[in-house]
């Protein structure tokens, strides 16, 4: 434990509300942003728009911030389709202005995401590491990759001490962009095949409590080795492989091969390798597929009884 007081932002969704439970419960000092405006939890929620620098400081400064969990933002491709400017504008402006505090107060840390899409698509599916050329082919994407750029030269050239955690397809309670895990868990219970289509394309799924470890990891390290590090399985998974999974607690999951069915969480890249972050953070993907869909069908039950 340290004495740290810890802003994490995107505190609704699905990165920044399992980190903000998980800082918590260690009995950390936190406060959380958000854009949507959330009542207070066992700690206080303020209302920020990315874009607003100002705002930045005055978080930091009213609660004695000293470090960033940064899961704010768009989070994924399918958001905002038509609206590239925007996502430019919330992915990017919303960073700087952060680098920005944290050059002028001297933050101590942040921590941000960056995701599997920066890697673009390659002619093969040989693994990849963090040394591995970056081909977005997505504006999304390419909000990633050049976060990364900008992390990178903030802190060669001002000394800002950041990182950034090249998430693979996170799934789990409090998912609710698409996701095919969540799906096929939905309509089973519900009663229907979900029709996926078939693809060459990796699929990596990592659970979201897996990605916390490493965030508290990379927040806590007292020195980092690197500036960027892949999280995910460390492996393809096939189609037959999530679906069993899932049938182990949810029996009557069934999923029919379609041209026309969900492509969702499918990337043209072989495994992200995590030997880095396992060296280097101790992150380790322990969670199975049986125990994350057992996780997301509770979450989805108790959300159905609410």
């Amino acid at each position: 434990m340290t004495g740290d007081t810890i802003l994490v932002t995107g505190v609704s969704g699905l990165i920044g509300g399992a980190v903000a439970r998980r800082l918590s419960l260690a009995g950390r000092r936190i406060v959380a942003s958000d854009i949507v405006p959330l009542t207070e939890r066992d700690y206080p929620v303020v209302e920020h728009d990315l874009g607003d620098q100002a705002r930045w400081l005055d978080i930091i400064d009213r609660f004695g911030v000293s470090k960033v969990v940064h899961a704010g933002g768009i989070s994924g491709p399918m958001l905002l389709q038509g609206q590239p400017a925007r996502i430019c504008e919330i992915n990017l402006q919303g960073l700087t202005g952060l680098l920005e505090a944290a050059r002028v107060r001297g933050l101590a840390r942040i921590v941000w995401f960056s995701s599997i899409t920066a890697y673009g698509n390659r002619p093969d599916l040989a693994p990849v590491d963090e040394e591995t050329p970056l081909h977005p082919t997505t504006i999304y994407a390419a909000t990633k990759a050049a976060g990364e750029a900008l992390l990178a030269g903030y802190f060669h050239e001002y000394g800002v001490d950041s990182v950034a955690l090249r998430v693979a397809s996170c799934y789990g309670p409090g998912r609710t962009s698409a996701c095919l895990i969540r799906t096929i868990v939905e309509d089973a219970l519900a009663g229907r095949t979900t029709r996926v289509r078939q693809t060459r394309e990796s699929r990596q799924h990592i659970f979201i409590e897996d990605v916390a470890d490493a965030v508290i990891a990379a927040l806590d390290k007292k020195t980092l080795s690197q500036r960027v590090f892949n999280i995910g399985p460390g492996r393809m998974q096939s189609l037959d492989e999530i679906v069993a999974g899932i049938c182990e607690v949810v029996p009557a999951a069934k999923v029919e091969l379609h041209d026309d069915g969900l492509a969702w969480n499918t990337f043209g890249i072989g495994p992200m390798k995590v030997d880095a972050a396992r060296n280097h953070l101790g992150f380790e993907p322990r969670t199975t597929i049986a125990h994350g869909a057992q996780q997301t069908r509770l979450w989805l039950e108790q959300r159905n009884l609410t």
